[in-house]
């Protein structure tokens, strides 16, 4: 259910958060049918847990899962900005230009929620960009597991706006079509590092 998947992505129900199937039912007005079948599809891409009798529950993650979890899409997204440089169309390049500018109307009035909705397009767009649909699989299956705590990571003092700086600079690889730079400057913009592995951790810490 994409209501269900949105409010984990976005941390409306956070790591560790008992996912009640009745009165899932009876908020989203369904039969059972569906919350099961939501379930089982979010299990697969990692972002609840079943954990059979006891019911099921946002999955929390151990910290080195997780951080090992954001260097592959790390690797990932580089080789998607890679070969975006050499293979993007206009149309999709100024999808991620348009992107970031509501990112950037996002940060100037500190709208965490409006930023991180812009900024899964912006990356969505490169990944379309990229034209492989091999790494777009993994990708799909990879991604999903980080967006909770990215959205967490979003409300690091400062972090919007590092971020707009970094969508500029690949931009700017993209559109010289310098695929090595475009590779060195994603890898770095999705790694996590410093404070960010640091908050990360405390947010662990918190939901254990």
């Amino acid at each position: 259910m994409a209501v269900l998947e949105t409010q984990i992505v976005n941390g409306v129900r956070g790591p560790g958060t008992r996912l009640d199937e009745r009165a899932l039912a009876e908020e989203f007005g369904v039969s059972r049918t569906p919350i099961r079948e939501a379930f089982r599809q979010l299990a697969s891409i990692g972002l609840v847990e079943d954990l059979g009798r006891r019911g099921v529950i946002v999955s929390k993650h151990c910290a080195s899962d997780l951080l090992d979890a954001f260097l592959v899409v790390a690797e990932l997204e580089g080789i998607a900005a890679r070969l975006a440089a050499q293979r993007i169309s206009d149309e999709v390049l100024q999808s991620a230009q348009e992107a970031n500018e509501l990112c950037q109307k996002a940060v100037s009035i500190m709208d965490v929620s409006g930023f991180n909705s812009a900024n899964m397009t912006f990356h969505n767009s490169i990944i379309k960009g990229a034209k492989n649909r091999l790494l777009h699989d993994q990708l799909a299956t990879a991604r999903p597991v980080t967006f909770p705590f990215r959205h967490h990571i979003s409300r690091l003092p400062g972090y919007m706006e590092k971020s707009l700086e970094e969508h500029s600079n690949v931009l700017s690889a993209l559109s010289k079509g310098d695929a090595d730079r475009a590779q060195e400057l994603m890898f770095s913009h999705v790694n996590l590092q410093g404070e960010q592995v640091v908050s990360l951790l405390r947010l662990l810490e918190k939901s254990e």
